[in-house]
């Protein structure tokens, strides 16, 4: 089945990274993200679960460069795509294979990231017009899980989260991966006030650990 798919952005394939802003309050999102970004992380998922996700989606935008993609993430349905969309977000990523959410993020012309964790699953998300579908939970099984659907589906695009950290990046990115989604283990306790120059480490750490795996697959 052939789909006119909109590709991942610039900012995910460049740096492959994902950087994934989950907390309580999303009060010191803004902050979180200049950090970032001056570490060289340019993609950027706000979770809709994340109070005050919609504003500081549209606050992001408006204060940082064109060049930093800023998305929303937790998005389950068309009614909470349309809004993120309005709220001016860059990408849209789902738990879950939602064919209505992916519709409306082709409709806006910009990517999709579908959740998937079978075979079928991701298949599903693919053949529904993902840009790159996002392994979820990668915890359940590991980066070998990657190499093994590369088998039957070699062309499609496959992102991990839940189950990354900062030690095991390369793994996943050798694996096949074409980025992976970072979450608690680059945020810390930055969310909770945490120190914003430990992040900044963690980030940069992050950034070098796909550099490396590159360099080893190329």
């Amino acid at each position: 089945m052939s789909v006119d798919r909109i590709a991942p952005s610039a900012q995910l394939r460049d740096t492959g990274v994902m950087a994934i802003l989950r907390a309580r309050s999303a009060d010191r999102f803004a902050d979180i993200s200049r950090t970032l970004v001056a570490a060289g992380i340019t993609c950027l998922e706000i979770t809709l679960t994340s109070p005050g996700a919609l504003e500081a989606i549209r606050a992001i935008r408006q204060e940082l460069p064109g060049s930093v993609d800023v998305g929303a993430g937790t998005v389950t349905d068309a009614e909470q795509a349309r809004a993120v969309v309005e709220a001016g977000t860059g990408f849209v990523v789902s738990p879950s294979v939602e064919p209505d959410v992916v519709a409306v993020a082709r409709e806006a012309g910009i990517p999709a990231y579908p959740g998937a964790f079978t075979p079928t699953e991701v298949l599903a998300a693919w053949r529904a017009g993902a840009s790159v579908v996002k392994l979820f939970p990668g915890s359940a099984v590991g980066p070998s899980y990657i190499r093994a659907l590369n088998g039957p589906f070699p062309d499609i695009e496959i992102m991990p989260t839940g189950g990354v950290s900062l030690d095991n990046i390369g793994d996943w990115i050798r694996a096949g991966a074409a980025g992976v989604g970072l979450g608690g283990p680059l945020l810390g306790d930055a969310a909770d006030g945490g120190d914003l120059g430990a992040l900044a480490e963690r980030a940069a750490k992050a950034l070098a650990a796909v550099r490396a795996a590159k360099g080893d697959a190329a």
